[in-house]
């Protein structure tokens, strides 16, 4: 029988994962992003110390998730689209690195149970709300499986902002790479309300354009 990447345990998120991450983290990615895209990271002392919290993160590159765990400096378990782990060699990496297979266009139970299970281990989860790669100087269409899957899991919400990844997909030294982490956004009890807050707080912290009506999309469906 196939192997599932969508559900994980606790005891999956081990010392070998963590160190494996760590390893990307302290040797590669952090000169990588230093030397290369004289990156800066603000905000690190709003990472919460003592309670469960998904970071929810804006989405313009392919580079974003390392740069998600790049300025958290811990390991960061993702959810990675399911058609990742039906490519050899590239699922085996992003499963040793802690990722976890989702289908984008419906939230299963497996997944909640899944961020669950991270939520508990030293690890934290990263998600991004507008789901794909947007354009930079807009904030694109929110989905709600972020606020929702926080909502389960009764974590708050640390909204991340990342400006200049769209310039360095493959200009090394063409500019600068700004992160910015805020403040904790409160455990969802409405999810509409967590998405415009969370698009709100976002397009403050880049200075992108944030409207409401083309942002949020409808809640009749939740997708990741």
């Amino acid at each position: 029988m196939a192997r599932s990447y969508s559900k994980r345990e606790a005891k999956e998120y081990n010392f070998w994962r963590t160190l494996a991450q760590n390893i990307v983290i302290f040797f590669f990615l952090y000169p990588y992003f230093k030397i290369f895209y004289k990156a800066k990271v603000y905000g690190r002392e709003n990472i919460p110390k003592d309670r469960a919290f998904i970071v929810a993160a804006n989405h313009m590159s392919h580079l974003d998730p390392t740069i998600v765990s790049f300025a958290a400096k811990t390991p960061v378990a993702y959810m990675a689209k399911q058609e990742l782990f039906k490519v050899p060699i590239l699922r085996e990496i992003i499963d040793i690195l802690g990722a976890f297979s989702v289908d984008r266009k419906k939230l299963e139970i497996s997944t909640i149970k899944t961020a669950k299970s991270i939520l508990k281990t030293k690890w934290i989860m990263a998600m991004f709300p507008q789901g794909t790669r947007v354009e930079p100087g807009k904030i694109g269409k929110i989905n709600p499986g972020f606020a929702y899957i926080a909502k389960s899991a009764n974590a708050v919400i640390v909204p991340l902002s990342i400006v200049g990844s769209d310039k360095y997909r493959f200009l090394p030294f063409s500019g600068n790479l700004i992160v910015k982490i805020g403040k904790p956004l409160p455990i969802p009890d409405n999810l509409e309300d967590t998405m415009d807050l969370w698009g709100r707080t976002i397009a403050e912290m880049t200075g992108f354009e944030y409207n409401k009506k083309e942002s949020i999309t409808s809640k009749e469906k939740v997708v990741i």
